[in-house]
Parts: structure tokens; sequence; C-alpha cells
């Protein structure tokens, strides 16, 4: 199956978080580690955070974090949100289809349906620790010496 850069780097962000839990983590650390533009992981990392997958905290020390453990966090779902051919699609009420065009269009749906039900059976946490538990350690970012950010428009939440 192939992904978009922007679904492979959602998750290559997602796993270096959850590699280091409870750690705020600088987003040039995560390009540099995978040789990723800082730019294109910004964007990433906006979209990730208005999904709830991750807080971002500004000032020194600032970065980003997981918003909740690893382990609560699937597969499925993150793909579903990042990688727009997964999202679903309203195709069963378009006039310009014919039923030949509608059953196919419900069968390429039942695919996607398929699709983020297995991926959803992954969490992050058993990707990264490969099955094993991560332990107490995998709690998500927090700490009031940094403000965490809302995610939708950048700006410190009140």
């Amino acid at each position: 199956m192939l992904l978009t850069k922007y679904a492979d780097y959602s998750i290559r962000v997602l796993m270096y978080l959850a590699e280091r839990p409870g750690r705020k983590v600088p987003i040039t650390a995560i390009a540099e580690a995978y040789g990723i533009s800082r730019n294109h992981l910004m964007k990433v990392s906006q979209n990730l955070a208005r999904h709830g997958y991750i807080i971002g905290y500004r000032g020194k020390g600032g970065g980003i974090a997981l918003a909740r453990p690893a382990r609560n966090i699937t597969l499925g779902q993150v793909l579903e949100k990042v990688e727009v051919g997964l999202r679903p699609r309203e195709a069963a009420d378009d006039p310009a289809l014919n039923d030949c065009d509608r059953s196919f269009h419900a069968a390429l749906e039942d695919a996607r349906r398929a699709l983020v039900e297995r991926l959803s059976r992954y969490t992050l946490a058993e990707i990264v620790f490969g099955g094993r538990e991560a332990g107490p350690e995998d709690l998500p970012a927090s700490g009031p010496q940094n403000t965490p950010l809302n995610g939708t428009n950048g700006q410190p939440e009140r």
C-alpha cells in the first residue's frame, strides 16, 4: 500500500514522539532524524495537533509531544484523518453515476472500511515497542513550564 508523503510523515512524527514519552521534542530534531524538511513537519504537526494527537509548546524548552498515550492511538484512526484517500466518500448520491459506477464505489468503500478497521487493530505503542507495553512512562507530556498550543490556530490556550 502506498501512502502519501504527508501520511508517512505524520506516522513518523507520532512514532518519534512515542519513543520519547512525556518529553517535548523540537520539530527540528525530528526533521534531522528523518531527513525531512522542517517546514513540511510544521504543517504535519499542526494537523496532528488539530486532530488531538499532539500538543505544541512554545518558548524555551518547547516542542511537541503526544497528547495521549501511544497505546490509545491506532494507525487506522491516524491514517483516516491524514490520508486523503482513506476518507469516506459519498458517491451513492451522485446523480452523474450510473448503477455500475455506484456498485464500484460501494466496493471501494467496503475495502476502505476494511483497511481502516484492520489498521485500527494496531496501536502506536505496538508498532514502536514491538508488541510489548511501553510502561508507565508512556504518558502524554504536560507541564507548567511551557504554554500548550491549542493546535487549531497556533495560539496559546486560555
